[in-house]
């Protein structure tokens, strides 16, 4: 099973890391602490095994 998303700073840039169920750690670098943060918020939600949801209509208009 999936750890929490750990975020930390190593070099002015954010670091998020995700120990992944066959053992190996899944890194993501991010700008700023926010978008850590967030995609950590994102990234560390159970997986609901759905496809995925398509997008509202209000996004499609173009």
């Amino acid at each position: 099973m999936s750890q929490a998303p750990v975020v930390t700073k190593e070099n002015d840039v954010w670091v998020i890391r995700i120990d992944r169920p066959n053992g190996k750690v899944q890194e993501y670098r991010c700008a700023t602490e926010s978008q850590a943060r967030q995609l950590a918020l994102v990234l560390g939600r159970p997986d609901s095994g759905g496809p995925p949801r398509p997008a509202s209509s209000s996004s499609n208009a173009a």
